[in-house]
């Protein structure tokens, strides 16, 4: 084979693999992108079995994982939601892309992850419910140090400081809802929610 055939065959091969990863990217981006279509109808079935499928391919993906999570989420899978939000989380640092991007994510995927702590804490026993109410905190705080302006955020750290100083109930789960409907105590975290923002899906940059 001369210099020259040689030559067109290594264009040749260049352009192959071009056009494979045009291809590959392209088809990544599009089935990210039917996902985020059905978690915004409210479809969180058919959106966690697309992020499901992407995640074969994309393992590690914290834009993925953190979809994920969030449909989990909205179908009360808090366990499940809560590890894939972690993973997104952890992930952050290893992304390239610009220090306004990241603390975007950052603040998105911890207020996210410390709203599914928030949730899972209020359901669980009294030692599970102190521990994951310990890692909501953490988790505002980080929000909150993605982005100082942040009153969701700001509130629900707040909120989740007056339950770890709360008392454990002493009283039955019936008589507390009783009682409940007939006194509220402004000062008591019980009577109050974490506000919850309609979050939408993040995309990808591949």
């Amino acid at each position: 084979m001369n210099h020259r055939a040689r030559f067109y065959l290594g264009i040749a091969a260049g352009s192959v693999l071009i056009i494979a990863t045009i291809v590959l990217v392209w088809g990544n981006t599009w089935r990210m992108a039917t996902a985020n279509r059905h978690y915004n109808k409210s479809d969180y079935e058919a959106a966690q079995e697309r992020y499901e499928d992407l995640l074969v391919d994309l393992p590690k993906s914290p834009y993925i994982l953190h979809n994920l999570g969030l449909s989990l989420l909205r179908k009360g899978r808090n366990d499940k939601a809560i590890t894939n939000l972690q993973e997104a989380a952890s992930g952050l640092e290893e992304l390239k892309t610009g220090k306004s991007r990241k603390n975007k994510l950052k603040n998105e995927f911890y207020y996210n992850l410390g709203n599914a702590l928030y949730s899972s804490a209020v359901k669980s026993q009294a030692q599970q419910s102190t521990a994951n109410y310990q890692e909501a905190l953490e988790c505002y705080k980080q929000a909150i140090e993605a982005d100082p302006k942040d009153m969701d955020a700001k509130y629900n750290y707040e909120l989740t400081l007056l339950r770890l100083k709360q008392p454990p109930p002493s009283q039955n789960q019936d008589q507390q809802q009783n009682e409940a409907r007939d006194i509220v105590n402004m000062n008591d975290a019980q009577y109050f929610v974490p506000k919850v923002r309609e979050e939408e899906p993040v995309d990808q940059d591949w």
